[in-house]
Parts: structure tokens; sequence; C-alpha cells
């Protein structure tokens, strides 16, 4: 066996044994549930997340798991979040972590535009791909312009999506597939991970 057969075979291998992983860790800890999704849109020059995207960052998205609670001194929100009761850093902070995770996932896009990120039981498998780490599906669909509520000075909006999922076990990462969901072909994917680490 020459050496380009054999490096092809050990790929297919190591493919073939990250998926067996994936099915145990779906026999031993059970599967994964979406509960929750909570959509915003903000201005993309009021950014929310520190280390998110701005209108000043060149990619179109971000996302990440949030598996425990931040340090309560953690650098999370920029100042432009509105503060409030009811809101994305009272999710994040108080959230039952024993029980499940966290995902955010960020789009920038012009404001005439606008698109939701959202899960989806349409296209994909919500699942294990390997022992760590979960495989989520979302789609992409339009939205009316007219809906969102912001003048003509703003350009780029940027849609944070936060969902939280229910499962016994948590993982190190996430490869989230966005999807068409019209056509259902796949328009990006993206790996999420915790920038919090115990």
């Amino acid at each position: 066996m020459n050496r380009r057969a054999l490096l092809s075979a050990s790929a297919l291998t190591l493919t073939g044994l990250a998926g067996c992983t994936g099915a145990v860790r779906e026999q031993v800890s059970g599967g994964i549930d979406m509960e929750l999704a909570t959509t915003i849109y903000h201005p993309a020059d009021e950014p929310w997340f520190a280390d998110g995207l701005s209108a000043q960052s060149s990619n179109a998205y971000h996302t990440e798991l949030f598996t425990q609670p931040p340090p309560d001194d953690a650098d999370l929100f920029t100042g432009h979040y509105p503060q409030q009761e009811h809101s994305l850093d009272n999710d994040i902070r108080n959230d039952d972590y024993s029980t499940g995770f966290l995902l955010l996932f960020e789009a920038k896009m012009p404001r005439r535009q606008p698109y939701g990120i959202s899960p989806t039981i349409l296209h994909g498998d919500l699942s294990w791909s390997a022992w760590d780490t979960a495989s989520i599906p979302m789609r992409r669909d339009p939205r009316d312009p007219e809906t969102l509520s912001f003048g003509d000075d703003v350009d780029e909006v940027i849609s944070t999506t936060l969902v939280r999922y229910e499962a016994d076990a948590i993982p190190s990462k996430a490869v989230v597939t966005v999807y068409d969901e019209e056509t259902g072909g796949q328009i990006t994917q993206q790996t999420a991970r915790s920038r919090f680490q115990s």
C-alpha cells in the first residue's frame, strides 16, 4: 500500500471512529433537545458581545458555547449592551448548566436584507457527532426589513440568537451548520467553543 493510500485509509478510519464515538455518547448520555431560542437585532455599530461581531469586524458570523456561568468579573458585554432584568445577560449568567448548555450565534447583514438564524428540524441532525462534540443544525430565513425599527443611518445590523439545549452531557465544542430554509443548501459551518473553561 503506497503512502497516499495509507493516509487516505487512515483519514477514513478516524472519520468513522468519530461517528462511532458520537453514537456511543448518544447511548450513554442520551440525545440533545432544543428548548428555547431568542433572536434580537441591533445596529452593527453598537456591538453587544466583547470579542463578538461589530461594524469593524471582517467576519459575517460569530458563535460560541456557554457551558457554565461566566465569572462575575468576566468582560462579556460591551457598553452598548442594554442592561435589563429579563435579558441575554440574565439568561447566560443564571442558566442551570447542570441540565444543558447555551449556544450564541451572531450574524451580520445589511439592514435592507435582513435574515434570521434559528434552530431547525428540517435540515441536518441535532446530535453528538463525537464524544464531546455536538452537531447543531440552524436555518437562515429572510425577514421583512420593514419589521426592523432602525433609521436610515443604520447600514448593517447584527442578528443575535441565543439557544438553550437540554442535554445530560456538556460538549467541549459544537459544529454549527446553517442551512438555507427553502433549498436546504448549506450556507456556512462554524465551530463554537466556550471562552470560559473550568
